[in-house]
């Protein structure tokens, strides 16, 4: 085999390694792949470029086989070209199942997602049902007691009520009272003053009575001693 050709067919055939250690790394990368249905699809798209870059060169390979003039070269190539073959029908095979095993477990962790998301959804319906329940028990519980209260101030309304009527009633009364009081100390009070003008008049005349005594008596006396002059006169002149 010339030279110029055995250059090609050596990288004809790193390009056939090369192609094929890229594919079994990202057939590994599928099989533990843990993420989005997209993303294993993206990986999905370069594994089968790459396949299809490496099958072109095993039909490269096959051709050089075929243009070879020595039969043991040309052996040689199309076993190596068979071996090729036979190992991308392998990665292919093996694309396949690690293909369908992680989208099988994309499933299955969707299907464990949307049971827990119900899951969650359950509880949390079911929490806001009991919130509600408990609010519902808290405001029942927070109007009875308001009733109660209610009640309670009423009854002390009511009792103030009464108790300011009562004082009223008694403020009434004893207003009544305090004027019949002061009609009773007026009437008092006229009978007094009549009372007094009386014993005032009374009195002046019993001083009136008094002096026209004295003065009676006074005139009595002087009567007397002029109705009787000649007695002393007689005992004057008397020989």
């Amino acid at each position: 085999m010339p030279q110029d050709d055995q250059m090609y067919v050596n990288v004809v055939k790193q390009d056939i390694v090369k192609y094929d250690v890229t594919v079994k790394s990202l057939i590994q990368e599928i099989r533990d792949h843990s993420g989005s249905q997209a993303e294993l699809d993206d990986i999905g798209s370069l594994v089968r470029s790459r396949i299809c870059q490496l099958r072109e060169q095993i039909d490269e390979l096959k051709r050089l086989a075929q243009e070879q003039d020595s039969e043991v070269d040309r052996i040689a190539l199309a076993e190596e070209a068979a071996k090729s073959d036979k190992m991308l029908q392998d990665n292919h095979r093996a694309f396949r199942n690690a293909l369908l095993a992680s989208q099988l477990a994309i499933n299955q962790r969707s299907k464990d997602e949307l049971f827990t998301n119900t899951e969650l959804s359950e509880e949390g319906e079911a929490g806001i049902r009991q919130r509600d329940r408990m609010s519902r028990e808290m405001l029942m519980k927070k109007s009875s007691q308001l009733s109660d209260d209610l009640l309670t101030v009423t009854r002390l309304i009511r009792d103030n009520t009464e108790k300011s009527r009562t004082t009223v009633d008694k403020l009434v009364e004893g207003s009544q009272t305090i004027g019949t009081t002061q009609e009773e100390l007026k009437t008092m009070g006229s009978v007094i003053s009549q009372g007094r003008k009386i014993l005032n008049k009374y009195g002046r005349r019993e001083n009136t009575d008094k002096l026209l005594i004295f003065l009676g008596c006074h005139i009595s006396k002087m009567g007397s001693h002029s109705r009787h002059p000649s007695v002393s006169g007689d005992y004057g002149v008397a020989p």
